[in-house]
């Protein structure tokens, strides 16, 4: 993402595989069984097996290509998650809407390092679920770093702001006019930047360099 570090990028971890994993398994078997088989039930499950092999075989390469498309990232501004082969869908969440993260893993999750990561956020969106994330107690934990980061960075911003629509700013030829900086203290407490108290304050301060 332009403008953006990113911290984790990832596809889902192996275990979105599973079912052709096991399916896999099963042609196998059945395949075993057709060799060691004989007459028309050998002929059978040759038939069986070859049907099988060839979905399996379909299947597996639309998953892959699903998995590849598939994406989970952390940068120091957002959340953001896309997937979909031929119908794209994704889902971006600044971090300064994100109000939790929660993690859930079972018995065969914790085992493989992988789970169901649950990002609550303001907004029409709600919570957002995004599964078989790799080692998600390690992506929950970057994610708060993140937001703290985030956080840090955008109240320097504010406080530089604020600073500029008192004082004016210092990198041009001359100070904003009062008018100016008045609408600028006027727009950080519109956005909430500041209280109604510390507009007050401020207001008192630039028309008191009058």
């Amino acid at each position: 993402m332009p403008g953006e570090s990113m911290v984790v990028h990832s596809h889902p971890h192996w275990w979105y595989f599973w079912k052709q994993v096991f399916s896999g398994i099963g042609i196998l078997v059945l395949a075993v069984l057709t060799v060691i088989t004989d007459g028309g039930l050998s002929t059978f499950l040759g038939w069986v097996t070859l049907i099988g092999f060839v979905v399996w075989l379909l299947d597996t390469i639309y998953e892959f290509a699903q998995w590849q498309t598939t994406r989970f990232a952390v940068t120091d501004q957002r959340v953001a998650y896309q997937s979909g082969l031929v119908r794209r869908k994704g889902v971006s969440i600044p971090l300064n809407r994100v109000n939790n993260v929660n993690f859930e893993q079972g018995v065969i999750a914790r085992m493989l390092n992988n789970g169901t990561l649950t990002i609550e956020s303001a907004g029409e969106t709600g919570d957002s679920v995004f599964e078989n994330i790799p080692d998600p107690d390690s992506v929950r934990s970057l994610i708060f770093q993140q937001m703290d980061a985030h956080g840090t960075a955008r109240a320097e911003r504010d406080a530089a702001a604020v600073a500029r629509a008192v004082h004016g700013d210092p990198s041009g030829d001359a100070h904003g006019t009062i008018e100016e900086r008045l609408a600028k203290l006027d727009e950080l407490r519109a956005a909430g930047t500041i209280t109604d108290d510390e507009y007050e304050q401020k207001r008192s301060d630039i028309l008191g360099s009058l």
